[in-house]
């Protein structure tokens, strides 16, 4: 029996797509061709997938739920093996692909990582008690799990526009047919480097999230944060972030470069100098 092979990125088979691409026939046939909300307000909550995921839960928690996912799909497999080295090889393939996402754990603690170097820099912080965990759906979506010392807070998806997909061949048109599916349009927002935003992006709130579509190209960032938490996050982040060329505070304090100060005149001189 020939079994799945992983690919260079760690590729969990998961069936489920984002929230915004879930099947929800009520939802849609209420919202299809409408968008009479107000910008970026969304009167009905969107809801998480797959069936279970919600805002305050564990790394592992979340695993275990895609456990159930993955001995499903590879339910076929099990069953077809025979007794004895192909059976264990599948479920030794089973028992690999079940550890993706736990392995897959990221610390934002006080040593920088890879993921700085990323599109994704500026959705976490430093020494904060941050993580992120990622995997890749069955559909090729690659989604990443953020936490706050260890629960989770938000997730961010990336999809591939492509002219046929579900969103669309851009940006644009992926932000025309999630306005029909939500029913409203979004608020928008252009990049600013300066305020620590670097795409465009098109956003919409619920009662208990903030949704935002990201402009990275030919990539669209499906991002849902629990609102309770992105309307303080300032509260959730109190250390900033450390610049590496700073000088230290006592350095510079020795090395601050002094004003000269002016020569004191001497008034008989200068009255002197004036007559």
């Amino acid at each position: 029996m020939k079994l799945i092979r992983f690919a260079a990125v760690p590729v969990l088979v998961a069936s489920f797509l984002c929230p915004v691409l879930a099947e929800n026939p009520a939802l849609a046939k209420e919202n299809a061709g409408k968008a009479k909300g107000s910008a970026g307000t969304l009167t009905k909550t969107v809801p998480l997938a797959p069936k279970g995921l919600r805002w305050g839960m564990s790394l592992e928690a979340i695993a275990k739920l895609y456990d159930d996912v993955i001995e499903q799909e590879m339910l076929p497999l099990l069953r077809r093996a025979q007794p004895g080295p192909e059976l264990d090889a599948v479920h030794e393939e089973l028992r690999i692909k079940k550890g993706v996402l736990r392995r897959s754990r990221v610390e934002f603690g006080d040593v920088p990582t890879g993921v700085d170097y990323t599109p994704l820099k500026g959705e976490y912080s430093y020494r904060n008690g941050e993580s992120m965990a990622a995997l890749t759906l069955r559909s090729g979506t690659k989604r990443h799990f953020f936490f706050f010392n260890d629960q989770l807070w938000k997730v961010y998806d990336e999809h591939t526009l492509k002219a046929g997909s579900a969103l669309g061949a851009n940006f644009e048109e992926a932000i025309k047919n999630l306005t029909k599916r939500f029913g409203a349009p979004p608020k928008r927002t252009a990049a600013d480097p300066a305020k620590g935003q670097m795409f465009d992006e098109a956003e919409w709130r619920d009662d208990d999230k903030v949704i935002r579509a990201v402009d990275r190209g030919d990539i669209l960032a499906m991002v849902y944060a629990e609102r309770r938490i992105q309307e303080n996050l300032a509260r959730y982040r109190p250390n900033k972030p450390v610049d590496a060329h700073a000088l230290d505070a006592d350095v510079a304090a020795v090395t601050k470069k002094q004003e000269p100060k002016e020569p004191e005149k001497d008034a008989k001189g200068a009255k002197s100098k004036k007559k």
